[in-house]
């Protein structure tokens, strides 16, 4: 994880040479869960039929990228929290105005930052009060979104972990890790349109899921949920709840995976969003001696199907060879990245190779995913900046998403255990979008000091975890 002295390597913005003057100089001398954003679709959950939801938070037509770093030390306040913005650009992301949130920030952002305990956990991007600019709700906190992006904030009455539009009308509603549902349009004041109870009043010995992805799986237009819940070492088998009309339906139907979180994209093309999670097995306890995978379930009218499809590094034409804790699976994203009009499936393996990780692409086609033409990305990849170290976590976490809007989705993959001036403060690699899919040449990678972000996190003692969890999470 150690940088080589003298090498900056948290900082390459190499295929942006249009701010390569006084920007670069300016930001090397400033040295430039529940869920971690595994199963975010594409720019947020994608329905198979109907629209797709974009984060954009300053209705610039470009998606933009929020990277949270909930342990990171802010003003000396350990584990304050902090979440940093890179807003889309019609060459590149813009970073020439890094947007950095904490309670350092002047106004009332930094107000309602300081109220909050390791800011930017349970973060994510919804368009809550359907005024046509993405909002962003971290904790109990929302930054609402404008053609300035985010500028002003209010308290929410509760918090939520997941977002979507479970009854279909068009307004984003917030999930909260009891499963309450919080129907939006919600008003500056962060109250809800109504609120319904949570649909499943207990998971055996668990009072809440381990997992929750969201995305439509029915073809109709309205977002289901999908659980995975277990209780100690043991790991129960996952849940399908329907997005109806009136809402969210009460009663789950239990599904043939024991799944971890997951991604809902139409992977083969036939008009309903398919479920890829990552298979657990029945115990959850000592996944770092098993190799990972993942499933696929087709989606149908009545939600998934079958016992689905499994996938791992040693399936035919994926590059690599599964091991023991090589976490295939621990991160997923998907999009079309070829506008083949099939969804394609990013697999991040943060544990491969003593924890140096990687990406792996998935190709969608009209049988779903196979190993066919499947690519693989690391940071030893030529065209990527750096050198892989054991325990970077490449590939921890990962975001497909439009930042330049031409039509090709970038790649954004999280190394939350990357050094850079400070051990484990994280990084996040860029890749830019062709016709072909995600470019390996000229990828850019930052880490937090670039934007202006603390570098400095969690020393292990207080939370099982070192550094600032920058590159853990793409909330979406």
């Amino acid at each position: 994880m150690r940088t080589p002295r003298g090498r900056r390597r948290w900082l390459s913005w190499s295929w942006w040479p249009w701010w390569a003057g006084v920007a670069f100089a300016a930001l090397v001398a400033g040295a430039v869960v529940f869920g971690r954003g595994t199963g975010e679709v594409d720019e947020g959950p994608a329905p198979a039929r109907g629209k797709r939801v974009v984060t954009d938070f300053d209705g610039d037509g470009h998606a933009d990228l929020a990277v949270p770093a909930p342990l990171g030390t802010v003003d000396g306040v350990r584990l304050a929290g902090s979440v940093s913005i890179v807003y889309g650009g019609r060459t590149a992301p813009d970073a020439r105005r890094p947007q950095v949130v904490d309670r350092t920030t002047k106004g009332p952002l930094g107000r309602l930052a300081a109220r909050e305990e390791r800011f930017g956990t349970d973060t994510l991007a919804r368009d809550l009060d359907s005024d046509g600019y993405t909002d962003l709700a971290t904790g109990r906190t929302v930054l609402w979104g404008s053609p300035d992006g985010l500028t002003t904030g209010s308290r929410l009455p509760a918090g939520g972990v997941r977002g979507g539009d479970f009854d279909g009308d068009g307004n984003a509603d917030l999930l909260a890790a009891d499963l309450t549902v919080r129907y939006g349009p919600f008003d500056r004041e962060g109250k809800p349109r109504r609120t319904d109870a949570k649909p499943l009043s207990s998971y055996g010995d668990s009072q809440a899921p381990r997992t929750i992805t969201v995305g439509d799986l029915t073809g109709d237009g309205r977002d289901d949920v999908v659980t995975g819940q277990g209780f100690e070492e043991m790991q129960d088998r996952g849940y399908f709840f329907k997005g109806r009309s009136k809402g969210l339906a009460r009663e789950p139907r239990e599904l043939g995976t024991y799944n971890g979180a997951g991604v809902v994209a139409d992977v083969d093309g036939d008009g309903y969003g398919d479920l890829a999670v990552r298979e657990i097995g029945p115990m959850a306890e000592g996944l770092e001696h098993t190799a990972g995978e993942i499933r696929v379930l087709p989606g149908s009218p009545s939600g998934p199907k079958g016992a689905g499809t499994l996938i791992d590094l040693d399936t035919q034409g994926i590059p690599g060879i599964a091991a023991p804790g090589d976490g295939f699976g621990d991160a997923l994203a998907a999009g079309d990245v070829d506008g083949d009009e099939r969804a394609d499936i990013a697999v991040g393996v943060p544990g491969k190779d003593g924890g140096r990780g990687g990406v792996v692409l998935l190709r969608g086609s009209r049988a779903g995913p196979t190993g066919a033409g499947a690519g693989f990305f690391g940071q030893d990849t030529p065209g990527v900046p750096g050198a892989g170290e054991p325990g970077d976590r490449f590939g921890g976490a990962l975001r497909l998403a439009d930042l330049t809007g031409d039509g090709h989705p970038e790649l954004a993959v999280g190394a939350p255990g990357e050094d850079g001036a400070r051990p484990d403060s994280g990084a996040v690699w860029i890749l830019r979008g062709t016709p072909s899919g995600p470019a390996a040449r000229g990828a850019a990678s930052f880490g937090p000091a670039a934007l202006g972000a603390p570098e400095r996190g969690s020393d292990g003692k207080e939370i099982n975890w070192r550094g600032t969890y920058f590159g853990e999470d793409f909330p979406g």
